[in-house]
């Protein structure tokens, strides 16, 4: 069961760095829906606890929403965001897609690295 979760503090000058880039090049707009890649790993959680104290802040209002593209590994497991996620309030998506599988079966190097950057490449 969750509870109410603590409000993670956000370093002042990393908030007001991150503010005047967004701000700078307009990266953020009225309206605007972002859509946050979250793996679960310190620098993606670290950017949506960011993201979230400057919608609380900011004076251009926006909507944020998180996804996980799940690769089905057995070494990797974002069930423990699920409820993570709806304690802050956070709309979450959860996309399962076979890569561990298909990368397996079609890598020619001992590296998944290789055949995941084939993959975003589209070859």
């Amino acid at each position: 069961m969750v509870t109410t979760l603590p409000r993670l503090p956000v370093p002042k000058l990393l908030q007001r760095r991150i503010g005047r880039a967004i701000a700078d090049f307009r990266m953020i707009q009225p309206g605007d829906r972002i859509l946050l890649g979250l793996s679960g790993g310190k620098d993606s959680l670290t950017l949506l606890h960011l993201l979230r104290a400057m919608q609380r802040q900011s004076p251009v209002p926006f909507e944020l929403g998180v996804a996980t593209v799940d690769p089905m590994s057995p070494d990797y497991d974002p069930q423990p965001l699920v409820p993570y996620l709806r304690a802050l309030g956070i709309p979450y998506f959860l996309e399962r897609q076979n890569i561990y599988e298909r990368a397996q079966k079609h890598l020619l190097r001992p590296s998944y690295c290789s055949f995941c950057a084939r993959m975003r490449r589209g070859v």
